[in-house]
């Protein structure tokens, strides 16, 4: 069964649309079954609290967004429709132009993220799809604004960004990310790191204007460069440099050899500090033989 003629099915259609402004798009939920009802009002209230400022984050001023078609699916149905487009623990997905979405409701339960976040990611790349028109985004900059976007980041995921080694190189996630879940989620975290330092390197505001500058000139390449004055090249390599600076120390130190070597000499240390004491205590009960006290 294709996209085309899921959109022509008669689903059970929540009437949830309401008074939003120009650059948050209106979400209308198509739900298959009903208990996928409760899923598409939890998302339905998410967006109504937070879909203004994601919209104002992503989409470029004078960008009239279009309304997005949520479709809450069964896992079997959201299987038929998207297997072998998505790994086998994809549980949403964002079609260009950005005016669908689908949520496979029933493993949402058990995901990770939870129904809220999987929800708000999908919806980041729509905004993206559409807030970029003609050009195509690479995919490290999709998945870092959706990460971002979702709050699908502990402190844990920078432990194990550390701690998995090196990172991948944004040239190699331009594309369709690794299937493999530690290799794709060393690619989501790196992609995130990538869209924090862009920020922190050409100011709050710089996804929009990337976003504004690669729809103008229908491509990336060119937008970027107008967007922050340097050409995506010399960004990926600055920032592979900048986090081999800010975590290459940690590596060093968990790293095997590196650590044997520290732990060799913490040992080597505490040994050296236990005889120390030892003889101390050695010398004050001679002391206190030769120096008996009288009464």
């Amino acid at each position: 069964m294709t996209i085309h003629r899921l959109l022509l099915l008669t689903l059970f259609v929540l009437g949830l649309l309401s008074t939003v402004s120009l650059a948050q798009p209106a979400v209308v939920f198509q739900v298959e079954e009903a208990s996928g009802r409760p899923t598409a009002e939890l998302c339905h209230e998410l967006w109504q609290r937070k879909g203004a400022a994601l919209a104002d984050d992503i989409l470029p001023a004078g960008v009239v967004a279009d309304t997005v078609h949520c479709y809450v699916l069964t896992s079997s149905r959201f299987n038929e429709l998207f297997a072998g487009r998505l790994p086998d623990w994809g549980v949403g997905v964002a079609m260009p132009p950005g005016r669908l979405i689908a949520l496979d409701f029933q493993r949402l339960q058990s995901h990770g993220p939870g129904p809220e976040s999987v929800f708000l990611h999908e919806m980041a790349h729509a905004l993206l799809f559409q807030g970029a028109g003609a050009a195509r985004l690479p995919t490290w900059l999709h998945e870092g604004v959706a990460m971002r976007a979702s709050g699908e980041w502990r402190v844990t995921d920078t432990v194990g960004v550390i701690l998995e080694g090196h990172l991948p190189s944004l040239a190699s996630l331009d594309g369709p990310f690794p299937r493999g879940s530690a290799a794709a989620q060393r690619a989501y975290r790196t992609s995130l790191l990538a869209v924090n330092w862009l920020e922190r390197e050409h100011g709050p505001g710089a996804v929009q204007r990337v976003v504004l500058e690669s729809r103008r000139a229908g491509d990336f390449d060119a937008g970027f460069h107008t967007a922050v004055g340097e050409v995506p090249d010399q960004f990926e390599r600055r920032f592979a440099d900048a986090m081999r600076l800010r975590f290459g120390w940690v590596l060093l130190i968990f790293r095997w050899p590196t650590l044997f070597v520290i732990m060799a000499v913490i040992f080597a240390a505490g040994a050296v500090r236990k005889i120390i004491l030892g003889r101390r205590r050695d010398l004050d009960d001679d002391d206190d033989w030769e120096h008996p006290d009288s009464t």
